[in-house]
């Protein structure tokens, strides 16, 4: 059985790798697939192009969705930005605390903001939110870019606020915990660093990256119906790192 057929998705953050597999998986499972994203790009079904950090061009994207297609049923916010600046708190300045803030945390917000009323609206009325954040949420870490941490912890606290606020409307809010994916980005960031892969694999209780199959997976089961009585919560997709203390050597 396909999980999503039928069903009008939102993805945003479309043109990134994960975006990508989201939106194939979707669209395996049955789902008219809108990719939305700030770069040109060719996902989805429709495509639209728009910053999602500015209030004005999110609110004009899904009332054109739901003007064109008459519905929506599920918003997956796969937006994120991580930059080289963004270190320590001592060591970052304030501008780039705001840019990773508001890729990270604002433009989630406005997702939600405009988004949420057309699920609301559309008959029969709910859908599920999908949230992308990071298991750097859960746990400290004296190395962790800190403005990108802060700011997909207050992605989790906004899903659970958001989550259990229309817990009775049928709308449901999630989020995910992303750990190390195997993307083009992510083997950049250590390849970059010699010897920094080894240093952190002892700290992965899997020791691998997870892969795209397993993370569009865990997304495509949260949009669906399957998931029907999860809500407010983070789900870890992050091989068992933020539960680990010790790992097998």
């Amino acid at each position: 059985m396909s999980l999503l057929v039928d069903k009008v998705c939102v993805v945003n953050g479309a043109a990134s790798t994960i975006g990508r597999a989201v939106a194939d998986r979707f669209a395996r499972e049955g789902a008219f697939v809108i990719g939305v994203d700030k770069d040109d790009h060719t996902v989805g079904n429709h495509t639209v192009r728009a910053d999602l950090t500015d209030e004005s061009q999110v609110q004009a994207m899904y009332d054109d969705v739901v003007d064109r297609y008459g519905r929506l049923d599920v918003i997956y916010n796969n937006m994120g930005l991580m930059d080289r600046g963004d270190q320590s708190v001592l060591d970052t300045s304030l501008q780039t605390w705001r840019t990773v803030h508001d890729a990270n945390l604002t433009s989630i917000f406005l997702s939600c903001k405009h988004g949420i009323p057309h699920l609301l609206n559309t008959e029969p009325s709910g859908g599920s939110v999908i949230n992308s954040a990071s298991f750097l949420a859960a746990v400290g870490s004296a190395t962790a870019p800190m403005a990108y941490a802060a700011a997909k912890a207050g992605v989790v606290q906004l899903t659970r606020d958001l989550g259990v606020h229309l817990a009775r409307s049928k709308v449901r809010v999630n989020a995910v915990l992303f750990g190390p994916i195997e993307t083009p980005d992510q083997r950049a960031v250590f390849d970059r660093n010699p010897g920094a892969l080894e240093k952190r694999l002892v700290h992965w209780p899997m020791g691998r990256f997870g892969t795209l199959e397993e993370a569009s997976g865990t997304i495509a089961f949260l949009a669906s119906d399957d998931s029907g009585f999860i809500t407010a919560t983070a789900v870890p997709l992050d091989g068992g790192i933020t539960e680990a203390f010790t790992v097998p050597e």
